[in-house]
């Protein structure tokens, strides 16, 4: 087999797509199997998965990790309940909504057949660098989250919805709006006077921001990746979440027009997420809430 030096781009490319093809293949082979050893469908077990690796999701929150329609979403939840795979509780953060969490018998059931896949993996993982396992995390995290697009618009035709996925933004310019959406949860936990009350204020803002939807939804469910939020003080932080607040409103204003409110809304709402976790309000969080609303008038 030629070096990369010796193989033209073009080529490489059609080894990478080729190569894509066969591992989507067998991923789709892998996970039928397995789910029709444990009576379930491959839609099925791969959302025990996300509940799995996220943890309880709102109804909304699974369709944006799995890309599905909402009737599609309650028709699988309704399933999965009925086999005891997951189960509906109150969601404590929000009275009005319930959560959707996996029940301890997936884990059990579905873990020892992943145990040999999983050594082989490790075992091909030790025959690349760091920088090349960097470099293969990323390309595999942009292709699953393109994938994730082509299924909103496949399941949004089926549906009768739009299938526009909407305008594509650069890496630098998703980082703009994760930096501030992650950025303003930040702001918010680190405003609270308590460790455990900021933790759950954290914790709140991430779950508002993770059931955002539309093009914001889609590249916060990314990986930000190259996020800078860390400083010398809050100030520090504060000074470059408020810039990419304004940095974010104006790329969108220029892009995507129609995606500004939503993406004021998602700010707002994970403000008002964090807020609710105190009974009562403290001062500092509630300036802090105060300077973000500010600065997403003012932008």
């Amino acid at each position: 087999m030629p070096s990369p030096d010796e193989t033209s781009r073009g080529e490489l490319t059609a080894r990478l797509f080729l190569a894509g093809r066969e591992l989507s293949t067998a991923a789709v082979m892998f996970h039928t199997a397995l789910a029709q050893l444990h009576g379930l469908s491959a839609t099925e077990e791969k959302a025990i998965d996300l509940l799995q690796r996220h943890g309880p999701l709102t109804a909304r929150e699974l369709g944006s990790h799995s890309g599905l329609a909402p009737a599609s979403v309650t028709g699988l939840v309704d399933r999965l309940q009925r086999k005891g795979y997951a189960r509906r509780v109150p969601n404590p953060a929000d009275g009005r909504s319930v959560l959707i969490e996996a029940t301890g018998a997936p884990g059990e059931a579905l873990g020892p057949d992943f145990e040999h896949f999983t050594n082989g993996l490790n075992g091909l993982c030790a025959r690349y660098t760091d920088t090349e396992l960097a470099a293969i995390g990323d390309f595999l995290g942009e292709a699953a989250a393109l994938q994730r697009e082509a299924t909103t618009r496949l399941t949004a035709s089926q549906q009768g919805g739009p299938t526009v996925a909407g305008p594509a933004l650069t890496r630098e310019e998703k980082l703009v709006l994760q930096t501030a959406a992650h950025g303003v949860v930040a702001l918010m936990a680190a405003a609270d006077p308590g460790a455990i009350s900021s933790a759950r204020a954290g914790m709140a803002g991430g779950k508002a921001l993770s059931a955002a939807t539309g093009l914001t939804g889609r590249v916060l469910a990314q990986k930000a990746r190259g996020m800078k939020l860390d400083g010398k003080s809050t100030a520090d932080i504060a000074d470059r979440v408020f810039e990419a607040l304004t940095s974010s409103l104006a790329l969108l204003g220029d892009k995507a027009p129609e995606e500004v409110d939503n993406f004021r809304s998602v700010i707002r709402v994970a403000v008002d997420a964090a807020l609710n976790t105190r009974k009562g309000r403290s001062p500092a969080m509630t300036a802090m809430a105060a300077k973000i609303s500010e600065a997403l008038d003012g932008a």
